[in-house]
């Protein structure tokens, strides 16, 4: 049984989709579905509010770093997600690709970071949820939110 990719994209890979590779990677426990992320220009780092948001909750990004979006990337996974910034994604396969369209809050208070973190779990989960559920990709994204070139 081949591993699915789901592939959690923003700009700086600094934040938004950290927390969503930490939450997938923390929460899911089936052996089929691994998270990863990645950046269209990745920062050096990740953001430090966003580490620190994710273990208030005892969720570490130990390990995680910003990478490099690529379209090998693109290519191998199941479902790409990205944060809001589809406008800025380079290689978005349309049959699967899903824009979550979620507020950056990079420069914003930690309130911000919080408000994002959680609708990131809330999302993630239902992710999951679907995932191992065994619905398809094309159950799993919305009509509306796929890319059409």
């Amino acid at each position: 049984m081949e591993e699915k990719l789901i592939l959690f994209v923003c700009v700086k890979n600094s934040a938004r989709s950290q927390m969503a590779e930490a939450f997938f990677n923390h929460f899911n426990d089936d052996p089929r579905f691994r998270a990863m992320s990645a950046g269209t220009e990745p920062a050096q780092e990740i953001d430090p509010l966003a580490r620190k948001v994710m273990e208030e909750i005892g969720i570490p990004m130990d390990g995680q770093y910003p990478k490099l979006y690529t379209m090998e990337m693109a290519d191998k996974a199941h479902i790409v997600i990205t944060m809001g910034c589809l406008d800025k994604c380079p290689y978005a396969p349309p049959e699967k690709t899903w824009d979550w369209g979620l507020d950056d809050p990079y420069g914003q208070p930690i309130e911000k970071y919080r408000e994002v973190r959680d609708e990131i779990k809330r999302r993630v989960l239902k992710l999951i949820e679907d995932l191992k559920a065994g619905k398809s990709r094309e159950e799993i994204i919305p009509r509306k939110n796929l890319w059409v070139y």
